[in-house]
């Protein structure tokens, strides 16, 4: 099949004409005359503004010695070039708009939407993940977010959207679960039995099976790209809803998150309308509620105690003195590894071969992309 060569620059019969005007030694006065047409339509001809019919098509092909072809096909092409061109300006438009608020390809490669690289397929997956009619971004301008979560990286623009984005998934895919009725008092007595289960073979596939005995639908949705999340707790209709995104994959991360979540849960997300969206990266200064999570999953993996364990043995801390203490507070070795080195105790450099990936003992019934 013969490759089909795009014009470098869309060429209009006017120019044509003026080439063979300026051939000719003729004015366009003289054609005027010659073909017996006003000097504006010769002029609106030249300068592209004035489509060529069948009449002048055939006057100027006596004029000039053509075909009357020639100048249909010419004026077509012209103006069909110029409706694409439009076009296309306008779908690239779309297409940046929608990204600017949707990292389209990495959710396309996570199997959240489908879409082709026309505009028309990427206009339809926005509102699809939307469920709205037609492409409107109201949802992303509202100054209060529709979620609470810490200072830090939360001023960046994209950072912003994408998050929201990531909680309409995350919204969508607990909507689809099916769950058993919430027991606040069977969460609570989960919640303290946390170091226990991490220390278990089977700790974490059997603590997240009592998390949802418990009325609490969990599961794993990857983190967007700038949205830096590690967690996040909402409500969906009567069920509580507790979301890790194996961000750092490391089993004392999994251990934290699930503890903070469900301190939120515990503590905060008795108004159904509210959700926590966390990074805990970040610090929790001004936000009370974050403070209060932290406090309540410090109680839960003995973190305190850990730290008063471990200081006076700062700077030094060896393997025999981590098992020591892992031991003593009934904590998995790798969460008091990562409690540490989280709290300068200990540079993340020392000791790593004890830490342990968590994503490959999370049932993959339970994993979303």
């Amino acid at each position: 099949m013969a490759k089909k060569i795009k014009p470098f620059i869309n060429i209009g019969p006017g120019r044509i004409i003026k080439r063979n005007l300026e051939a000719l030694n003729w004015s366009q006065e003289d054609l005027s005359e010659i073909i017996g047409m006003s000097p504006k339509s010769i002029s609106l001809l030249i300068n592209n503004k004035q489509s060529i019919t069948v009449e002048t098509a055939f006057l100027l092909a006596i004029a000039f010695k053509t075909s009357p072809e020639f100048w249909l096909n010419l004026d077509q092409n012209y103006r069909l070039r110029l409706k694409e061109e439009g076009r296309k300006e306008r779908e690239t438009a779309t297409k940046a708009e929608i990204r600017k608020y949707m990292p389209l390809l990495e959710m396309k490669r996570k199997g959240w939407i489908h879409f082709d690289k026309t505009a028309e397929s990427q206009v339809k997956a926005f509102c699809d993940f939307w469920k709205q009619e037609t492409l409107g971004f109201s949802m992303y301008s509202a100054d209060n977010l529709p979620y609470c979560t810490r200072q830090g990286k939360r001023g960046e623009q994209y950072t912003k959207y994408y998050t929201l984005t990531w909680l309409q998934k995350a919204r969508q895919t607990a909507k689809e679960m099916k769950s058993y009725a919430y027991s606040k008092k069977a969460l609570q007595e989960l919640s303290d039995k946390i170091p226990a289960a991490g220390l278990q073979e089977n700790g974490v596939e059997q603590f997240i099976k009592a998390l949802e005995q418990a009325g609490v639908k969990f599961f794993v949705l990857s983190h967007l790209s700038k949205t830096y999340l590690d967690g996040a707790s909402f409500y969906d209709g009567k069920n509580p809803v507790a979301v890790y995104t194996g961000r750092y994959n490391r089993l004392d991360n999994f251990w934290f998150t699930m503890a903070h979540e469900i301190a939120h849960i515990l503590l905060h997300l008795d108004d159904k309308a509210e959700c926590f969206i966390d990074n805990l990266d970040e610090k929790n200064a001004g936000n009370p509620k974050e403070a209060e999570a932290d406090k309540r999953a410090y109680e839960i993996l003995h973190v305190d105690a850990l730290l008063k364990s471990a200081e006076p043995y700062k700077g030094y801390f060896t393997e025999t003195r981590l098992l020591k203490i892992s031991d003593t507070m009934g904590i998995q070795p790798s969460v008091a590894l990562g409690i540490l080195q989280h709290y300068g105790v200990l540079d993340y450099r020392t000791l790593n071969r004890y830490k342990s990936p968590v994503l490959d003992k999370i049932p993959k019934e339970f994993v979303v992309g």
